[in-house]
């Protein structure tokens, strides 16, 4: 796992987070001091949420209710049929192409260096 460094504006010095302030879900005032205490630099940064890279696997059903608000009503019960039949499907057990007396066959190259 990494952890974000906080780096010294003023001598480069690894910080330490002494506090965070959080105004809002995405901007976090953090404030820190510098770890060199010949330098005693105390200063406070700014934490802002970017973009997602990602989608978190938690909210995945609030992404499928908001495509499916999406469709048109006319379209959404032929969607729900098809989801239907494909859980239906999926659910069948299939029926596997084997022969009866199947023989595998393993060779091995002997004696060779």
């Amino acid at each position: 796992m990494r952890i974000m460094r906080v780096y010294c504006s003023e001598c480069g010095t690894v910080a330490t987070v002494k506090k965070t302030h959080r105004k809002h879900p995405h901007i976090s005032d953090i404030y820190c001091a510098c770890a060199d205490v010949e330098c005693g630099h105390t200063f406070v940064m700014n934490m802002t949420f970017s973009h997602t890279l990602s989608p978190s696997a938690k909210t995945h059903g609030h992404m499928i209710k908001s495509v499916i608000d999406g469709i048109a009503p006319e379209k959404r019960q032929d969607m729900i049929d098809m989801l239907n039949q494909a859980q239906k499907d999926d659910k069948k057990p299939e029926a596997v192409d084997e022969p009866e007396n199947s023989l595998i066959v393993v060779r091995r190259k002997v004696g060779v260096k």
